[in-house]
């Protein structure tokens, strides 16, 4: 936060000058009223016609530099919240996998929307109002000292009960703030939630259910939400007691020195005043400090994204890929309490092919996202022609994988914003691509072709239709490595089969399929086969290879031929 306020700091000086000049042009207008009842009660018409013009002159003046505050501290505040907003979405993407997945997603959003609301109204309107209405208290002290001495002492003594005040609700209302901060990005994952199963609402008829969740739900952070402006209400009443009983005091004790003919009926009407532009700003800077000090928690969780600092897989080093793969004795644990990857000793050649095979859970798509570098908690070690993946920058790492996943997301924009990624590619390679995956066959029949909007995660397209923009998607990066998990599950059998005969024909492609089809004719182009069962490979060889052996392979083979 701080680091946002510093680069506006130029926006943020011309905000509080223009504010100092406001706040002090404001307490100045004493002096008009002062003169204009002292011209009234004198019976002084020119001098009253003269401060009059004046009046009306400065008013407009006023009211300009006014205008030019309020423009320029609504920039600050849209800077700042840029940025920070910038910052914290920054440092969330920043994530390693594990560090990301550890959050709601909803979480997220709530900190880069409700919480940057909570920013705003408790934290930087107050913070600019405690530094406009200090230069205000200041100005007015001075102004009533001038007048009178006496009253200016009377009023900072019965003035002292407001300077309790953010001691007696700070704390609690810091708490409360954060109370709102949790319950908002609760009640944003229970929407997101809601929202996504939209489907399985309709299809087992839990709309009624799902309404009640939402009620109990939307009545808790109603109730947080009253609980904690409640808190303020009474800040803030108790505040305007203590500065009313203050107010009191200098008008009485003003009309006292006026009755004693010590005071002139246009120094009472300018204490008058001026006691309001004392008390006031005091009211406003106590109520506003703990509504600042309220937001350090929050403030704190934002920093925890903003701030964040990947201490895994951190390395700066070029990777390459020239040789191989290596994985010797590899063990993970998602959990700290069982491995899921169990010493596993792998080599993937430059330009082999490569089919994964085992049940489900038996530690295929781990393996593969250990080795494209989505996880640093493992033992044992994971080499890239002879570099440790600890010592090899990942970003770059992941500019030599494209990856094919078998719950294919889809921006919500065109089919080629979702091919190209957002690139530039030739109208050639384009083409190459979309007929690579079969995704032409079906594009060349939509009106708007690649221009085609797929709607929120392809919601427009068909499972196949959007597991074939994937593939186009990974094609035309042209990496060296393609990693398929379960890349071609949701399309028909015979555009599958086309799909990955072709890619098994590319020379230079490294390919690993993680793959649950048991065709004789595609196994038997792979280079090796990998079978794994409960985090070990069991097995791993030729196709031929495994089915002479006659052992776990043949076994899972030819169960699922018979399935």
């Amino acid at each position: 936060m701080k680091e946002c306020i510093k680069k506006s700091k130029f926006l943020l000086a011309l905000t509080l000058l223009l504010s100092s000049l406001s706040s002090i042009s404001i307490v100045y207008l004493s002096v008009f009223v002062q003169k204009t009842i002292d011209y009234v009660t004198i019976g002084d018409s020119n001098n009253f016609r003269n401060i009059l013009i004046y009046t009306i002159s400065y008013s407009i003046t006023l009211g300009l530099v006014y205008f030019a505050y309020d423009i320029c501290s609504k920039k600050f505040i849209r800077n700042v919240l840029k940025m920070l907003r910038s910052k914290v979405f920054r440092g969330i993407m920043r994530a390693n996998h594990k560090d990301f997945t550890n959050n709601n997603t909803a979480d997220y959003i709530s900190a880069l929307t409700n919480d940057m609301k909570l920013i705003e109204e408790n934290y930087i309107i107050p913070l600019l109002q405690i530094l406009q209405y200090t230069v205000m208290f200041i100005a007015t002290v001075i102004r009533l000292i001038i007048l009178s001495p006496i009253v200016t002492l009377a009023l900072f003594i019965s003035m002292l009960l407001l300077f309790i005040v953010p001691s007696i609700f700070g704390k609690a209302l810091e708490s409360k703030q954060l109370e709102i901060s949790n319950s908002l990005s609760i009640f944003t994952c229970k929407l997101k939630d809601m929202f996504s199963g939209y489907d399985v609402i309709r299809s087992f008829n839990l709309k009624e259910k799902i309404d009640d969740e939402f009620e109990e739900n939307n009545e808790n952070i109603a109730r947080i939400k009253f609980n904690a402006d409640r808190l303020f209400a009474i800040n803030e009443s108790v505040s305007q007691i203590l500065g009313l009983g203050t107010q009191l005091v200098a008008i009485f004790l003003s009309g006292y020195f006026v009755l004693k003919v010590e005071l002139s009926m246009g120094i009472l009407i300018a204490v008058f005043q001026l006691s309001g532009t004392l008390v006031q700003p005091v009211i406003i800077i106590m109520s506003n400090i703990p509504k600042v000090g309220s937001m350090k928690a929050v403030l704190e969780r934002l920093e925890t994204f903003s701030d964040y600092a990947d201490h895994g897989l951190i390395g700066t080093d070029e990777p390459t890929f020239n040789k191989s793969i290596e994985v010797s004795n590899l063990q993970f644990s998602y959990d700290e309490d069982k491995n899921v990857i169990k010493g596993i000793d792998l080599e993937l050649k430059q330009g082999k092919k490569y089919a994964i095979i085992g049940g489900s859970g038996c530690g295929k798509s781990t393996l593969i996202k250990l080795i494209s570098g989505y996880y640093s908690n493992f033992t044992g070690n994971i080499s890239y022609d002879g570099k440790s993946i600890t010592n090899l920058s990942i970003e770059k790492v992941n500019t030599m994988i494209a990856m094919i996943h078998q719950n294919v997301y889809m921006f919500d924009k065109s089919i080629k914003d979702n091919i190209c990624l957002f690139k530039d590619f030739t109208e050639a390679n384009i083409n190459a691509a979309l007929e690579s995956s079969g995704a032409d066959k079906f594009i060349n029949n939509i009106e708007d072709g690649l221009n085609y909007l797929v709607g929120e995660n392809g919601c427009n397209l068909s499972g196949g239709q959007r597991q074939r923009i994937a593939i186009a998607r990974a094609l035309i990066q042209k990496t060296p490595i393609l990693i398929l998990d379960e890349g071609t599950s949701a399309i028909d059998m015979q555009t599958a089969y086309d799909i990955e005969s072709k890619l098994l024909n590319i020379e230079d492609l490294t390919l690993i399929n993680i793959t649950h089809k048991m065709s004789e004719e595609l196994l038997g182009l792979y280079n090796e086969i990998i079978y794994m069962e409960n985090g070990l490979i069991i097995e791993n060889g030729t196709f031929k290879e495994l089915i002479n052996k006659e052992e776990k392979f043949l076994d899972f083979y030819s169960f699922t031929k018979r399935s």
